[in-house]
């Protein structure tokens, strides 16, 4: 059976849009477990920190319950969390210089795309 097609625009247009959203879809994935990731790496440094000042095993349990409480609410005194605000503010009320964060990643920005793409390889996208 032969189907003859006149005219593909409309059907690049819909393959394009499909990939388009596809590729969004990914992208939030990356996002939200990049977030996750980072909300657990601040954990770690914090309470790595506060047992090297010799804080107790409960005031440790209670900081990481609080901070997993205020991860999972989104919300502080019932307004949302939003990341320069509260920067803002806690800049100018406790004296915290954010620029003071270097990040140090062992990993070569060659050997990060390439893990990244044996990463990608095994992911299978969500329906």
């Amino acid at each position: 059976m032969k189907v003859q097609v006149r005219n593909c625009t409309e059907c690049r247009k819909r393959i394009h849009a499909e990939e388009q959203e596809r590729f969004l879809r990914i992208q939030y994935s990356w996002l939200t477990d990049g977030m996750s990731t980072m909300a657990a790496l601040s954990a770690t440094v914090a309470i790595a920190v506060q047992a090297q000042r010799g804080r107790s095993k409960e005031y440790i349990r209670k900081l990481f319950d609080d901070m997993v409480c205020l991860y999972n609410t989104g919300s502080v005194f019932g307004k949302r969390i939003e990341l320069v605000p509260m920067m803002k503010m806690l800049e100018s009320e406790y004296g915290i210089d954010f620029k003071r964060i270097n990040v140090n990643f062992d990993e070569s920005e060659k050997e990060y795309i390439k893990n990244c793409r044996e990463a990608m390889k095994k992911w299978k996208p969500q329906k």
